[in-house]
């Protein structure tokens, strides 16, 4: 037997050391270990809590909560939702809410409006511009309804969609109200 030299024992403990270091990856990441995801489904914006809007002309805003299912068909949900017109001019005014789920095909929620709202399709219509500077309720609750029906044990997520329009513009022709 042929003795080794010095200069081949390092190179067999780095072949040694390598084969070590694929097999320890190899069953790190065959067991799930570098793909490990945890998350948390978890919202800035908690239902019930009074949300401030505003609009800058013909723009949109949206604001969304997480909703777990627990909630009963056709229970009410109180939600404050103020609206500030913080363009130069009037604006139109109009708002939409919706559950966004997998299996739900988003459906409508009903907004509690007051008397100066008008619901025509999927939306509810300010009546009147909204003058500049001005503040109106979008809505005082959320009304879940009654013909969905929601898993207690999933998490829905509520959206409520509030849109501007300049009046100077044709609101008749544009949103078609």
């Amino acid at each position: 037997m042929r003795k080794l030299k010095k200069s081949t024992y390092g190179f067999i403990f780095a072949i040694v050391a390598l084969i070590i270091a694929l097999a320890v990856s190899l069953y790190l990441g065959l067991t799930g270990w570098f793909y490990s995801n945890t998350s948390s489904l978890q919202s800035d914006m908690q239902l019930g809590s009074n949300v401030d809007l505003s609009l800058k002309g013909t723009e949109t805003q949206s604001v969304s909560f997480t909703l777990n299912g627990s909630y009963l068909p056709g229970q009410e949900l109180k939600q404050y939702i103020n609206l500030t017109n913080e363009f130069e001019s009037p604006i139109y005014v109009r708002a939409k809410a919706l559950i966004f789920s997998y299996d739900l095909n988003d459906p409508k929620v009903e907004l509690g409006v007051n008397d100066l709202w008008t619901e025509s399709g999927d939306y509810y219509y300010f009546t009147e511009a909204l003058e500049s500077q001005n503040k109106i309720s979008v809505a005082s609750y959320v009304k879940l309804l009654n013909d969905e029906f929601y898993d207690s044990h999933k998490s829905y997520v509520l959206t409520i969609i509030v849109e501007g329009l300049d009046a100077s513009l044709d609101r008749q022709q544009i949103w078609g109200f």
